[in-house]
């Protein structure tokens, strides 16, 4: 039986009570890059990569196991052929907040990403994708208004973003599914 997962104001309020400056979205945007760069989830890596994303000298027991349950998951969640990963947003009513915890969630896993020095080179795909996820973390999302229209408009790009960590992860990651010159041999997603 697998873990309850850690909900978005869980992983919130952790975060506030350790004095972290950033939100659960963007700390798990920072731990898929970490991942998709090829990293793997280590306890003691973790917990440093984390102390310095987080801008803390310690971190409590508590987050700092939640946050390995989430790389953990997270590491699951991105190898799933069923493609069931999702990015941790807000789930609030205001459309304003979600489009504003999608663009922090890119952001953190362009972070992520790059402290994950991926060292191999990058597909057309994967550079394409990260350079989309690079133009969603610098969008003005407060600007949202609840609307049916804007509300489709995030889903398309949250499906996007969704699919395109997918695809980084899938593309960097080694695996049997990769050739030993880093070539996809699986359908590439888009």
């Amino acid at each position: 039986m697998s873990a309850p997962q850690l909900s978005f104001d869980d992983l919130a309020n952790q975060i506030l009570a350790a004095g972290g400056g950033i939100g659960p979205s963007e700390l798990h945007g920072f731990i898929c890059g970490l991942l998709a760069a090829g990293a793997r989830p280590d306890k003691s890596r973790w917990h440093r990569e984390l102390a310095e994303f987080l801008d803390l000298d310690a971190i409590p027991a508590d987050l700092a196991r939640n946050a390995l349950a989430l790389a953990e998951q997270s590491e699951r969640d991105l190898g799933d052929r069923n493609f069931s990963f999702q990015p941790l947003l807000s789930g609030s009513e205001e459309l304003a907040e979600r489009g504003q915890t999608l663009c922090l969630w890119c952001e953190g896993f362009l972070h992520g990403f790059g402290i994950g020095k991926y060292t191999g080179e990058l597909l057309p795909t994967s550079s394409e994708a990260l350079r989309d996820l690079a133009e969603i973390a610098q969008l003005d999302a407060a600007s949202m208004e609840n609307g049916a229209e804007q509300e489709r408009e995030l889903f398309e790009v949250q499906e996007y973003v969704r699919m395109a960590a997918l695809n980084i992860f899938i593309e960097c990651s080694p695996s049997p599914a990769n050739g030993s010159d880093g070539s996809v041999s699986g359908p590439t997603l888009h």
